[in-house]
């Protein structure tokens, strides 16, 4: 990290956790708005299809929207380079393949085994970067890191009642685990020379529109797509969670580029306390010692790993 980071690295740690704060308002809102538009089309693929698309395309269009204002779209032709190669790869990564694999998670194992296994993704992420980046992990991070993951597992490692298919639910948020730590090793090799606001708008504009086409062109005849413009409280519900997710993966990525992979996974896992509050504050879900416990765990794991580094390691 360079001497600007340093300085203002508090405020780096802090946007880690607001974009963890995002991350759970758009967990919470995604399923409040996936369930209400459709139950019924649950246990198939198009319904969850459609509701991903919808959650994508409103975090596209949020961050078109941003840029636009900030008179920096014309940045959008940076895709054609090789650092645009990889956020492409990236976008393909963790938006189509990741993110219908964690929302099929949401729908059918239920939020609190989607969010735990999820939760591996710091794990899965830190090993590619020091294997592929070069970035260094030290003891105090790795043990913070398998402290926060370790609180995500416990927080919901509870059977949900009226979880429709249980196993495929939990092997394609475990499959999102591993397209996201991915994506982001990717997405930090891309904005070697590609700033993050400009990156995440292409992951989102990339994914949004693969995941629409594929909705459209699959999935026609079950309409899926009707169905969600046909409940406008439920579509709108979707469109907030997009947006709260496409400004949370702004703040994903420039943590991420800014003061490491370790660090930018770990303060983002805060999501997992922000959705047992959420759920706890707005829905009136009750509150288990279980839970307790794995959200301080996650606490505490992302106190080791967000403390301030060492000058001999400023550098990693």
């Amino acid at each position: 990290m360079g001497d600007a980071v340093m300085v203002r690295y508090p405020m780096w740690v802090m946007l880690g956790v607001v974009s963890g704060l995002l991350w759970g308002c758009n967990n919470y809102l995604y399923h409040v708005g996936a369930t209400a538009a459709g139950a019924g089309f649950a246990v198939g693929i198009a319904f969850p299809l459609a509701c991903t698309a919808v959650n994508d395309a409103s975090a596209a269009v949020f961050l078109l929207l941003m840029n636009g204002f900030r008179g920096t779209l014309h940045l959008m032709r940076m895709v054609i380079s090789r650092s645009g190669a990889f956020l492409c790869a990236a976008a393909l990564l963790g938006g189509p393949v990741g993110q219908l694999s964690y929302c099929l998670g949401i729908l059918w194992a239920g939020p609190a085994y989607a969010l735990a296994l999820s939760a591996l993704y710091p794990v899965i992420g830190c090993i590619l970067a020091r294997l592929l980046l070069r970035q260094q992990v030290t003891l105090r991070m790795g043990v913070g890191i398998v402290l926060a993951v370790a609180g995500g597992i416990i927080t919901g490692a509870v059977a949900p009642e009226d979880a429709l298919l249980l196993l495929p639910g939990m092997a394609c948020a475990l499959l999102a685990a591993l397209c996201w730590g991915g994506e982001i090793v990717l997405a930090v090799r891309g904005m070697a020379d590609i700033g993050p606001d400009i990156a995440i708008t292409l992951r989102e504009c990339i994914s949004g529109t693969i995941l629409l086409a594929i909705t459209l062109f699959f999935f026609a005849g079950d309409a899926p797509l009707h169905i969600l413009f046909a409940a406008p409280l439920p579509f709108m519900t979707l469109a907030a969670a997009g947006t709260a997710a496409g400004a949370s993966y702004f703040l994903w990525y420039a943590v991420n580029r800014a003061i490491g992979c370790a660090r930018g996974m770990a303060t983002n896992a805060t999501y997992i306390i922000w959705g047992v509050l959420l759920q706890w504050g707005i829905a009136g879900a009750e509150i288990s010692g279980q839970m307790v416990l794995g959200c301080s765990l996650v606490f505490l794991g992302v106190l080791l790993v967000s403390l301030h580094p060492h000058p001999e390691h400023a550098a990693d």
